[in-house]
């Protein structure tokens, strides 16, 4: 059997089976043991173990490039909006919490451009809403509800393109390009093909300077 012939099974199994392909992404099995592996499992020959470990080191290789094409292109395409004078308040999960959130969506005027966005947890709910709005929660949320406030938080939204959501690594490279810089991320959420991220306001420089970065990635 050809070195080529070869690489062609071993790509057709790896593509075929998560486990396997997610271990190899991770760099929690060795080229050796997975190349064993698979001589086993395509009915290979001990002779074939070198040219089986040169098909995963290429397999390997060339997802990783794939994989960073695709990044370069989807953050040079992304337009970047910010929105300042954010809270992020957390309270407690129960039913009264739920009907206040029901209540105060009442109030806020979305078509005039007011945010209000509610996360809900195992154990918590966090709201997010502009800092002018905080009288109108307070008048309807129980104050023994209330877990924590965060103020002065500005809003990073960046926006894909939609063949975003087919591009593995985007959140990732972003929250960890934004932890080396040292900036805190109070929150990050996606709604593909946007990702909301919110800083501190003394952050925000920093973290558009990150995104620069990215978008020249």
């Amino acid at each position: 059997m050809t070195q080529y012939n070869i690489a062609e099974q071993v790509k057709a199994y790896i593509d075929s089976d998560f486990v396997v392909k997610r271990c190899l992404s991770k760099n929690i099995v060795s080229f050796r043991a997975l190349a064993r592996y698979l001589i086993e499992n395509l009915g290979l020959k001990e002779k074939n173990l070198h040219a089986v470990i040169s098909a995963i080191r290429r397999y390997k290789k060339i997802g990783k490039e794939d994989s960073e094409k695709n990044l370069k292109k989807i953050f040079t395409k992304i337009s970047v909006k910010t929105r300042s004078d954010i809270a992020d308040l957390r309270v407690s999960k129960n039913k009264r919490s739920v009907e206040s959130i029901g209540k105060l969506n009442s109030i806020v005027d979305i078509e005039k451009g007011e945010i209000l966005r509610a996360i809900q947890a195992e154990q918590s709910i966090t709201i997010i809403i502009d800092e002018k709005n905080l009288e109108k929660f307070n008048n309807i949320f129980n104050k023994n509800d209330l877990i924590s406030l965060d103020k002065k938080l500005v809003e990073i939204n960046l926006q894909f393109t939609p063949d975003a959501k087919d591009v593995q690594g985007i959140i990732a490279l972003v929250s960890s390009s934004l932890n080396s810089e040292g900036i805190n991320i109070v929150e990050i959420m996606s709604s593909a093909p946007e990702l909301l991220v919110i800083v501190k306001k003394e952050d925000l420089l920093k973290a558009l300077n990150v995104v620069d970065k990215l978008q020249s990635y």
